[in-house]
């Protein structure tokens, strides 16, 4: 069976139509965590073990659980950290993964001045507590900038000689900003590298493939994309959808988009200032808050918005499927 689309565990609903989803369409998809949305003891989505344990009675050969950029310096507040105090915050973040049975993690040391060493002993830190756990692999940040060919063989080279080795990530050209697909995409540049991935015996993925369309999924497809990651896409249709129900049976959304403006969260994904679109791309981020289970409470009552969400998250993923399959 082929993983080749991963998706961010935005909420809890979006969580629940991804696991339905592959269960019912026998579409194989993996869940994707980024330490920020979901970790030991922190996650502005949920924590570690509550994720597996939503996804528990939701589990079918359909659907991985897995680690998004797993590496020092993913979770905002290691910022300040030493080297030695971010490798460590990470360690626990794979422990706790590994014991709520994560079946595949994304060793990211692209925020590190020496990058391969601190991945080798977050490798085998990993195979020391689970010598069967899948592995992704990537050392580049994805800023849209096309990864350069010798840059991608050196990542596959070290990637390939640790054991269960499914992904080395590389930077196609793909960039999400606002709610849109800003960056380009090489075919003849990727097809060197798919090339160079497949020969080494792993796999290629592209991260950053939010908003694209038809034609540009299929671009992916003719140029031999194993896999790519979809997140902020599905926080933005939920966010998307339940404003604009609200706003259609007379629901007051204020409140809500206050919290989210407020939250300053939008700032890392805007290229303008439109107001609007700030409370789209970061709307996902304060689902946990009080304002938005009043929102939502207030219109489930004129019509059943998780369904609706459910349906608008469900036509975003055949499309990704129709045309990468």
């Amino acid at each position: 069976m082929q993983f080749k689309l991963g998706f961010g565990p935005m909420s809890v609903i979006v969580n629940r139509a991804l696991a339905e989803y592959a269960s019912m369409k026998q579409r194989p998809l993996m869940i994707i965590a980024s330490r920020n949305q979901v970790d030991a003891d922190s996650g502005y989505v949920m924590q570690t073990r509550a994720l597996a344990d939503q996804m528990e009675p939701l589990r079918s050969d359909y659907l991985m659980l897995c680690r998004d950029h797993c590496g020092p310096y993913f979770l905002d507040s290691e910022r300040e950290l030493s080297i030695k105090d971010a490798v460590n915050a990470t360690k626990k973040t794979i422990q706790a993964d590994i014991e709520a049975g994560f079946d595949l993690i994304h060793i990211d040391t692209s925020r590190c001045e020496d990058p391969y060493p601190v991945a080798d002993e977050l490798f085998n830190f990993c195979l020391e507590l689970n010598p069967n756990i899948k592995f992704e692999f990537g050392t580049e940040e994805n800023v849209g900038v096309r990864a350069g060919v010798k840059k991608y063989k050196d990542d596959v080279r070290f990637a390939s000689q640790y054991p269960n080795m499914e992904f080395v990530v590389a930077q196609t050209g793909s960039l999400t900003m606002e709610d849109r697909q800003i960056g380009s995409f090489e075919p003849g540049l990727v097809k060197k590298l798919v090339a160079f991935a497949e020969q080494s015996n792993v796999k290629l993925k592209e991260h950053n493939a939010d908003y694209l369309t038809a034609e540009q999924i299929q671009m992916r497809r003719n140029a031999g994309v194993h896999a790519c990651n979809i997140a902020p896409q599905l926080g933005v249709i939920q966010t998307q959808v339940t404003l604009s129900l609200a706003k259609e049976h007379n629901v007051n959304t204020h409140e809500f988009e206050r919290t989210v403006l407020e939250s300053n969260k939008w700032q890392k994904w805007m290229i303008g200032d439109n107001t609007e679109t700030k409370i789209l791309v970061a709307g996902h981020y304060c689902f946990g808050s009080n304002s938005y289970e009043r929102l939502f409470e207030q219109t489930q009552k004129h019509c059943d918005l998780e369904a609706e969400i459910t349906l608008a998250i469900y036509n975003c993923l055949d499309t990704y499927y129709e045309n990468l399959l």
